[in-house]
């Protein structure tokens, strides 16, 4: 029996997973690095800045900053807006945990992450479980957020700077 699977690793860090499960995590991860770019893009025409500002910001503090400025926008597009932006910030806030969770492979098929809280005092690690099914759908939720048509409308609403005016 080989100790390591196909990519070399050994299999005593995570076990065996099947290759769905990596394939899926690496086009989350690469698609919500998108997905944040375009959030800091949204939010700089939101506020009438330059491409270098708010690049420090964390994509969570992006979206709530974001949120607080939609009174920016007509009534109807800060609704639209609103609305991506919060579907945003819940797949950012799963793919925290698929990126930052270890992922030992369980025998049943199922997956298991967990890590350690970074937040002083926590009782107990973070766990998330679920299927590749489950895992399948996050990934549809975001590429439903970067689908190009939804995208251009949502960056429609404020790249052309209308509602700085006045």
């Amino acid at each position: 029996m080989d100790d390591t699977d196909d990519f070399g690793v050994p299999l005593n860090i995570m076990g065996r997973h099947p290759e769905d499960f990596f394939s899926i995590l690496g086009r989350i991860v690469a698609l919500a690095a998108t997905l944040e770019n375009k959030i800091l893009v949204f939010y700089q025409y939101l506020v009438g800045r330059r491409q270098d500002r708010y690049t420090e910001l964390a994509v969570g503090q992006l979206i709530a900053k974001a949120l607080e400025q939609l009174h920016r926008l007509p009534p109807a597009d800060g609704e639209l807006a609103k609305e991506w932006l919060l579907e945003a910030k819940e797949i950012t806030e799963k793919r925290n945990d698929y990126v930052h969770n270890m992922w030992p492979a369980q025998g049943d098929g199922r997956l298991f992450g967990w890590r350690v809280p970074r937040k002083r005092n926590a009782q107990a690690a973070i766990t998330t479980e679920g299927t590749l099914e489950e895992m399948r759908d996050d990934l549809g939720r975001l590429i439903a957020l970067l689908r190009v048509n939804r995208l251009n409308r949502i960056l429609g609403l404020v790249s052309g700077g209308q509602h700085l005016d006045g």
